[in-house]
């Protein structure tokens, strides 16, 4: 550290000088986040001196995040399930499992060996870092032609040490939907915990549905889900960190109990303590600002742009490796990865699957226009021609 600062202008121009080097939106076709709505954006700059660990203090911010997970709870098919505003969906998932294993340990005195949770093979890769800090065994089922949960396979997998299923809807690797409504029934029949990651798809789905997308149930009107994970900050449109975490039952959340040293002191029910409590402002007036018809519209805009994406890729000879369940399109490609890297030396940022080596993965969020697939589009075909990958057509 500097003995003597240096003067504002100086820190303010260094930090311009640096953001300069980040891409901007309008070139990024890989994040499941977008560029926050602008209320939210605002909104969140009044809850900067506010922390969610503290409620004695923030009472009226704990106040609009109750409100915010009664919307969602709404949302979610249940207004009145528990739950909380947190960092994000590794967060949200690390305490469902958490949950999911103190109940577990309750309903059979105690746990006889490492106690097991099914996920399947396209389940979050944060999960993994999960099983680790609460000492669960994964058991790994795979996934069918489109990338979902086979449950069948899953269901084999039960024994005496399963605690939990995890289901996905919507995996951030292929925006596939794994079969929830099957899994709620398998939940039922052996008498499991089930988590619902819908970090991606639980501000998709609902909507989506609306506009008939044959998508599947995925929230609380199913009885086996016990829990499920949602991020504001993806396609919510809330600022970065906004997850949430939803409990079926109030009962469930209260496995949660962490004392504080203080009289007075509200137990906390999250694994941080100190919370943004601008997260919860912006995710508040978001959800009020836009209503469920701006959802609806923001969701209809980001299929109608998928479509045309879709629509410019395949007049050009690319095919899809599965048909799109949410806004990411998997396209065959050779040479994906020489392709993915010359386009980042342009700044233009799109992803790959490890495992999918010859597929471009393609996010269309709120920021990913007409205009903007228009000149990707164009920056694909440069990127081919310089690789002597000859383009299939044309438009």
């Amino acid at each position: 550290m500097r003995r003597k600062g240096l003067p504002r202008e100086d820190v303010l121009s260094s930090i311009q000088s640096s953001r300069e080097k980040d891409v901007p939106w309008t070139r990024v076709l890989n994040s499941i986040c977008t560029r926050p709505h602008p209320l939210a954006a605002e909104v969140f700059q009044e809850g900067l001196d506010t922390n969610l660990g503290d409620v004695r203090i923030f009472r009226g911010t704990h106040e609009l995040e109750r409100r915010a997970v009664a919307l969602m709870g709404a949302l979610l098919g249940k207004e009145s399930c528990a739950g909380s505003l947190v960092s994000g969906g590794t967060e949200a998932n690390l305490l469902a499992l958490y949950v999911a294993r103190k109940l577990a340990t309750q309903r059979r005195g105690g746990l006889s060996g490492p106690p097991e949770v099914i996920a399947a093979e396209t389940v979050h890769y944060s999960v993994q870092k999960i099983f680790d800090l609460l000492g669960i065994t994964p058991r790994i089922a795979p996934v069918d032609a489109r990338l979902r949960m086979d449950v069948k396979a899953a269901e084999a997998l039960v024994n005496e040490r399963t605690i939990a299923l995890i289901g996905t809807a919507g995996t951030s690797e292929f925006g596939s939907v794994d079969p929830i409504e099957e899994l709620s029934r398998l939940a039922v029949e052996r008498d499991l915990y089930l988590h619902v990651d819908a970090a991606t798809g639980g501000f998709i789905i609902p909507f989506a549905r609306e506009l008939g997308r044959p998508l599947p149930r995925f929230d609380f009107s199913l009885p086996g889900v016990a829990s499920i994970t949602m991020d504001p900050h993806k396609y919510g449109l809330v600022n970065v960190p906004a997850g949430a975490i939803f409990f079926r039952d109030p009962a469930l959340q209260s496995l949660i109990s962490l004392e504080s040293f203080f009289a007075r002191t509200p137990t906390h029910r999250t694994f941080l303590g100190t919370r943004p409590g601008g997260a919860a402002l912006a995710t508040y007036a978001v959800l009020e600002h836009l209503g469920w018809d701006g959802f609806l519209e923001a969701t209809r805009t980001n299929y109608d742009n998928m479509a045309y994406l879709v629509e410019r890729l395949e007049a050009r000879g690319h095919s899809l490796r599965v048909p799109p369940e949410l806004n990411i399109v998997i396209v065959d490609l050779p040479a994906a990865v020489q392709v993915m890297e010359l386009l980042e030396q342009w700044d233009w940022i799109i992803s790959i699957s490890k495992r999918y080596s010859d597929c471009l993965r393609l996010v269309v969020n709120a920021h990913v226009t007409r205009p903007v697939i228009d000149a990707f589009v164009e920056a694909l075909d440069g990127a081919m021609a310089e690789l002597g990958l000859a383009s299939c057509g044309t438009d």
